[in-house]
C-alpha cells in the first residue's frame, strides 16, 4: 500500500492540535488580571515580643480571581507588602533559620531563634480594605484561646 507524502505530515498535526488547544484553555482559565485593586501593607512580625529576624509573609486571596498571591520579605521583624489584593486574604508567615557558620568549633552554640509557633502555620484571615502601615502579627508561643493576629495601632 502506498501513502502520499502529505499524510505523513498530517498525522503529527492531528495529534498536536488537541494538545495545543488543551494548553491554551487551561492556561487562560487561571489568568489573573494585572489591574486588580490592591493595597500596601506593612508592619511587625513578633513572637512573644521578639521579632522574626528573617522570613516571608504571603498574602493569599480567598478568591484567586481577585488578584495574585503577594509575598514580602520579613527582615529584622518588619515587612512591607505592595499590591496586596483587596478583600479577604490569608496571611501565611514563614521564619527562616539563621545560616550556619562557615566553620563550627567545639565551643559553638547555635543562636536562639524565634520561629512561627505551629498553631499559626495555617495563617491568619484578614480583611484588606486600604493601605495600612500597622498590620502587625503578634504571636504567642504559649497556648491560649485566640489565634487571631494582635493588630495594634502604633503611635
Amino acid at each position: 500500500m502506498k501513502y502520499s507524502r502529505s499524510i505523513y505530515y498530517a498525522i503529527p498535526i492531528i495529534y498536536a492540535i488537541p494538545i495545543i488547544a488543551l494548553g491554551l484553555s487551561t492556561g487562560c482559565s487561571q489568568a489573573v488580571s494585572s489591574n486588580y485593586q490592591s493595597a500596601r501593607l506593612e508592619g511587625e512580625v513578633t513572637v512573644d515580643g521578639q521579632p522574626i529576624e528573617d522570613g516571608t509573609v504571603q498574602f493569599v486571596p480567598a478568591n484567586l480571581a481577585d488578584g495574585p498571591i503577594t509575598q514580602a520579605m520579613i527582615m529584622k521583624g518588619r515587612y512591607v507588602a505592595n499590591k496586596v489584593p483587596l478583600g479577604k486574604v490569608t496571611a501565611i508567615l514563614h521564619a527562616n533559620p539563621p545560616a550556619p557558620p562557615t566553620q563550627v568549633t567545639s565551643d559553638y552554640h547555635p543562636p536562639k531563634t524565634v520561629g512561627i509557633p505551629s498553631r499559626y502555620k495555617s495563617g491568619f484571615s484578614i480583611e484588606v480594605k486600604e493601605n495600612k502601615a500597622d498590620q502587625d502579627f503578634s504571636m504567642s508561643s504559649k497556648e491560649s484561646g485566640s489565634k487571631s493576629p494582635n493588630t495594634k495601632q502604633r503611635s
